[in-house]
């Protein structure tokens, strides 16, 4: 099963919400998901966001060529 990007931030948020932390977050994505998860850096970091308030689990906007036209 395929799960996107927004769907991982998602449960990151729930995770943190329920006072897990970075580890714990990666852990059950490798258990549920294998390697198709994000790395464990990339976890660390929404964790980071979540626990500093971030409401959002979209990826904000960045400036240059965008990936599609």
């Amino acid at each position: 099963m395929e799960i996107t990007r927004v769907e991982q931030h998602a449960y990151i948020k729930i995770a943190v919400l329920r006072g897990r932390n970075e580890i714990e977050c990666y852990s059950e994505f490798v258990e549920a998901l294998g390697n198709n998860v994000l790395p464990y850096r990339t976890v660390a970091r929404w964790v980071g966001k979540f626990q500093q308030g971030r409401v959002s689990t979209s990826d904000e906007q960045r400036s240059g060529r965008p990936l599609s036209v």
